[in-house]
């Protein structure tokens, strides 16, 4: 009895300090830059065929703040050299408040 009642006891002592202070893990967590959402979000985009592959290649143009309907906003604006139509060369991920994607697409809505 002794000996179960003496493993318990470690165990717990070593459990305590892991315990002790969760908060700080949280606090040295930042935020994702919305540029790197986005770029994450255009390489996904890639891997489901739903841009063509010249897309990873694509460079960041602009990154910029709007606010709709009182809500924050960053749109991520990409240029693809490579893409032989004008009109999709460039391409808006548009990412929210929260890190979460609101939109994407070669037209600015």
């Amino acid at each position: 009895m002794r000996i179960v009642i003496l493993i318990a006891a470690s165990l717990t002592f070593q459990a305590a300090p892991a315990l002790a202070h969760p908060d700080h893990d949280m606090d040295s967590e930042a935020p994702r830059p919305a540029a790197m959402i986005a770029r994450d979000h255009v390489v996904r985009l890639i891997s489901q065929a739903k841009l063509p592959a010249s897309w990873s290649k694509a460079t960041v143009e602009s990154s910029k703040q709007r606010n709709v309907k009182g809500v924050s906003q960053t749109v991520v604006t990409f240029q693809n050299a490579a893409e032989k139509d004008a009109a999709k060369r460039s391409f808006h991920v548009v990412v929210g408040r929260d890190g979460d994607i609101v939109s994407a697409d070669h037209v600015l809505k």
